[in-house]
């Protein structure tokens, strides 16, 4: 028992030591009372039962129950310390629902409106009389739409006709427009040609460039991030050493939320059967109304086939000749592109001379940065080996913490260790600004 005590109040002069470089932590204990809460569900102003209510607080269930004839739950929690929680609402036949970021309070009832999911019996069967009703208008409509699609037929037939005589000319008139542009884009490609050489090159020596500046500040980068890392973790080892007493008492809310799952889901199936009932005695009717159907849909889809391929005819020969059209009119455009093409490859010859230039100055400037970088890290390495030393006097100070003697003795020893980190944590504060301010100036 003393031995505790005693690390204890060691652990207690660590928080104070440390609070200068990781900020003051509040270890002020949270009150936990034991309340009881009500749910209310009803949907259409009738009560839902069966229904799963789970209280969540901190990714923990910490009460569950199911909804009674009435639609009433009544939850009953053992320990809440004001944390925000959540209430979620499940059921087969309804959408489920949800209440968050909300706090507790003993004695409240909490009201929910659920959305039904599928259709409730009465209603499956009314559904069912409509569909059969304008399955029997469709049968009488086929028989006139069967009438409709021979005369459609007949006349897209002639409509086709006249189509195909447009063909000839337009293929003659697209082949001569290809063949100029054809000319044109052969010169085009030859200047390009000699334009993406250059580019290329310079290109490949600037890329060259731009990559060595990368991966220099990439490298400088990951060492600071693992230097805030080493520290971070000095920090959190003095935490765990005080926080590791707090974690039992929901363990028996979370076999209450099991069997308040296991109830909700025995009487949620007893209500799907017979939503599940209602609806194959519907889908009867509505079969032997479809089948009735089907001899008048035979006949409308012998004229309405008849119809279909003579529309398909006639669209694929208007296809050609669009086609035909939009086949000239790109070889007219393929002409003027080839124009443009040899224009622009003569501004890009330029273009590649000027990111020559630009290459051979990055290289320049990634040579100066690298230079000045290694003297840097010439820094690092010395502040590197007092952090080593100051390592290694901490290890030997926690050595003699946990033996309990001279506390207070050891408690200043821990202050003046501290001051020596604070003392290169602002050098290492200072080094990687002027590391940010090379590797700045050079991206």
């Amino acid at each position: 028992m003393k031995n505790l005590v005693l690390f204890i109040s060691v652990c207690l002069m660590f928080q104070q030591a440390l609070a200068s470089n990781f900020g003051t932590i509040n270890y002020n204990t949270i009150q936990k009372d034991a309340l009881t809460i009500s749910v209310s569900l009803t949907t259409d102003g009738a009560p839902v039962e069966g229904a799963l209510v789970n209280v969540i607080a901190d990714n923990i269930t910490i009460a569950a129950g199911v909804s009674g004839v009435d639609g009433n739950v009544s939850l009953s929690i053992p320990s809440y310390g004001k944390q925000l929680a959540l209430i979620t609402i499940s059921h087969k036949l309804f959408r489920d629902e949800k209440l968050t970021d909300i706090i507790l309070e003993n004695g409240k009832n909490y009201s929910f409106q659920l959305g039904k999911k599928t259709s409730s019996i009465t209603e499956i069967t009314q559904t069912s009389a409509e569909k059969v009703e304008k399955l029997n208008e469709k049968t009488d409509k086929a028989d006139e739409k069967t009438l409709a699609y021979q005369s459609e037929a007949e006349r897209l037939a002639a409509e086709k006709n006249d189509v195909i005589k447009n063909q000839e000319e337009l293929t003659r008139e697209r082949e001569e427009a290809e063949r100029i542009a054809a000319e044109k884009r052969a010169l085009a490609d030859a200047k390009q040609n000699d334009v993406d050489t250059k580019i290329t090159d310079a290109e490949k020596e600037l890329a060259a460039a731009q990559k060595l500046k990368e991966e220099e500040a990439k490298i400088q980068e990951e060492a600071s991030k693992q230097r805030a890392l080493e520290a971070q973790k000095r920090k959190e080892e003095n935490e765990q050493k005080i926080t590791s007493i707090e974690n039992s008492a929901l363990e028996e809310a979370s076999e209450e939320a099991k069997k308040a799952k296991e109830e909700a889901e025995k009487s949620q199936s007893q209500q799907k059967n017979a939503v599940e009932e209602a609806e194959k005695k519907a889908k009867e009717e509505e079969e032997k109304a479809k089948a009735e159907k089907k001899d008048a849909k035979n006949k409308e889809g012998d004229a309405k086939a008849l119809a279909k391929d003579e529309k398909e005819a006639l669209k694929a020969e208007e296809e050609k000749v669009e086609k035909e059209k939009e086949a000239k009119k790109e070889a007219e455009k393929d002409e003027k592109e080839a124009e443009k093409d040899l224009k622009e490859a003569e501004k890009e010859e330029k273009e590649a001379e000027k990111l020559a230039k630009e290459a051979e100055k990055a290289a320049a400037e990634a040579a100066e940065m690298k230079e000045k970088l290694v003297k840097i890290d010439e820094e690092q390495e010395k502040l590197d080996a007092l952090y080593d030393k100051l390592d290694k006097e901490q290890k030997k100070l926690d050595k003699k913490v946990e033996k309990g003697k001279n506390l207070e003795k050891l408690a200043e020893t821990q202050k003046k260790l501290d001051d020596k980190y604070s003392s290169l944590d602002e050098k290492q504060t200072k080094l990687d600004e002027k590391r940010d301010k090379i590797i700045k100036k050079y991206n």
